[in-house]
């Protein structure tokens, strides 16, 4: 191995030794990642379902920060300051059917409302 990849892979096993050696690479591996490999290369990555959900839960954090700091650029493009984009957020929205975008960006379809409206206010459309 030699990648960036497998600097974090303690243990590997081929993919050929899956069938007979599986149980006792996992628990040898004492919940570290495994690689599992063909011709010597990494064929799959195995992981404890509990890194792995960790995992995710932080590309979904990651994703949704990225989406946040999009919103407030455009909020600075559409409002021009600081101060009066952070009095629209805290205010209710007609079209947010009466929520504030501040509490819409807790999820990605919020966020992904409170950027359609942020079109349309740019778009001269007042809400």
């Amino acid at each position: 191995m030699g990648t960036e990849q497998d600097k974090c892979i303690e243990k590997s096993i081929d993919v050929n030794d899956v069938e007979q050696n599986l149980e006792r690479v996992l628990k040898e591996s004492k919940g570290a990642p495994i690689a599992v490999l063909k011709d010597c290369s990494p064929l799959y990555y195995c992981v404890p379902a509990d890194t792995y959900a960790a995992m995710l839960e932080a590309i979904e954090v990651s994703e949704m920060e990225k989406l946040r700091a999009r919103i407030h650029q455009l909020g600075l493009e559409v409002f021009g300051d600081e101060e009066t984009f952070k009095s629209w957020m805290k205010k209710p929205a007609i079209a947010l059917e009466g929520k504030s975008p501040e509490l819409m960006m807790a999820t990605k379809e919020g966020i992904q409302q409170v950027s359609d409206l942020l079109g349309k206010i740019d778009h001269g459309f007042i809400f």
